[in-house]
C-alpha cells in the first residue's frame, strides 16, 4: 500500500491548480440542487452556465467535435444539447434542473476532452505534463528509498531504470512539439511507478512524505494529484480494462469522484481549504476504486 502522510508546513514544493480542470471539476455538483436558498441555487446555476459556455465554446471542444473519434463528437454535441436544456430551466427558475443538466453538460465535455486530447491547447498541455512530472517524481523518490534495501534493490533499479526511459521519452516528444504523445508517456511513467512500487511492497505500506504551507496549497497538491489518477483512469478505460460489467462500476466510482471533487471546488470558492482537502482525499479513493476495479494496485 502506498500512503501519503502530508504535514501542514515548510513545503517540499509548490503546486497550483489550472483554471480549466477546476472548471471541469464541477460535474457532478450536487450543491445548487441542495441549497435551501432559491437566490443561491439561481447563482450557483448561472455560475455553471457560463463555465459550460466557456468550456463548450473552448478550442479543445470544438476539436473533439471535429474529431474522428464519433464518440468525442457525440459527447460534445450531447453537451450542448445539455446546454439548452439547462438556459430552458433556468428561464423557468427550475434551478435543481439547470444544475442537473449542466453537470451532465459538463461530464460529457470533460470526456469527450479527455477522449481527444490532442485538441487541447498547447498551455494545457504543458500544464497536464508538468503536473504528471511531479506525481512521477513523487513515486520515484520511493523507487529510490526501495534500492537501499536487499529484498527489493535489484527490481526497484530495474523499475526506476524503467520508470525514468519513458519520463525522458515523454521530455524528448515535449521538446519535439509532440506535447500530446508526450502526456501520454509520462502517464505510462506514472502508472508504471505506481504498479512497481504497489508490486514490490506487496503487504507492506510506502509512505511518502509531502510538506504544505497552508491548507490551500495542500489543496492545489490534491487537485494534481486527482488529475494523475484521472488520466490513469481514462488510460486503463482505452485499454479495454473496463469491458462489460467492469464498465458500469468504473463509471459509477468516476461519477462519485466527481462529485467530491465538486464539493471540494464549492468550499474552496468559500475559502474553507480544510474541507476541501477532506473532499479531494475522498474523491481520490473513488478514482482508486475504479482503477482497483480494472486491475490496477492504486491505493
Amino acid at each position: 500500500m502506498i500512503c501519503i502522510k502530508k504535514e501542514g508546513e515548510n513545503p517540499m514544493r509548490r503546486l497550483s491548480a489550472g483554471l480549466l480542470w477546476l472548471c471541469i471539476a464541477l460535474a457532478g455538483s450536487a450543491a445548487a440542487q441542495s441549497a435551501a436558498d432559491p437566490e443561491q441555487q439561481r447563482r450557483l446555476a448561472e455560475q455553471k452556465l457560463k463555465l459550460v459556455e466557456m468550456l463548450v465554446n473552448a478550442p479543445a471542444a470544438k476539436a473533439a467535435a471535429a474529431s474522428k473519434d464519433g464518440d468525442s463528437a457525440a459527447l460534445i454535441e450531447r453537451g450542448r444539447r445539455l446546454l439548452v436544456t439547462a438556459r430552458d430551466a433556468l428561464a423557468a427558475q427550475h434551478y435543481p434542473e439547470a444544475a442537473s443538466a449542466l453537470d451532465e453538460a459538463l461530464r460529457s465535455v470533460s470526456k469527450a476532452n479527455s477522449r481527444n486530447a490532442g485538441g487541447l491547447s498547447d498551455s494545457v498541455q504543458k500544464q497536464r505534463l508538468q503536473d504528471m512530472s511531479e506525481q512521477v517524481a513523487t513515486y520515484r523518490g520511493a523507487l529510490v528509498d526501495m534500492q537501499k534495501h536487499p529484498r527489493t534493490g535489484g527490481e526497484a533499479t530495474t523499475a526506476l531504470g524503467r520508470v525514468d526511459a519513458l519520463a525522458e521519452e515523454a521530455k524528448r516528444l515535449a521538446a519535439a512539439g509532440r506535447l500530446g504523445d508526450a502526456n501520454k508517456k509520462m502517464a505510462e511513467s506514472y502508472k508504471l511507478a505506481v504498479e512497481e512500487i504497489s508490486r514490490l511492497r506487496a503487504g507492506e505500506v510506502v509512505t511518502m512524505s509531502l510538506k504544505f504551507n497552508s491548507p490551500a496549497e495542500e489543496y492545489a497538491y490534491e487537485q494534481k494529484r486527482f488529475q494523475s489518477n484521472e488520466i490513469l483512469v481514462n488510460m486503463m478505460i482505452a485499454e479495454g480494462r473496463a469491458d462489460g460489467d467492469k464498465r458500469r462500476m468504473v463509471d459509477g466510482f468516476v461519477q462519485d469522484a466527481g462529485k467530491l471533487k465538486a464539493d471540494a471546488i464549492s468550499q474552496a470558492i468559500n475559502n474553507n481549504h480544510k474541507e476541501a482537502v477532506t473532499a479531494m482525499e475522498k474523491a481520490f479513493t473513488q478514482l482508486n476504486r475504479a482503477l482497483q476495479t480494472m486491475g490496477v494496485p492504486a491505493f
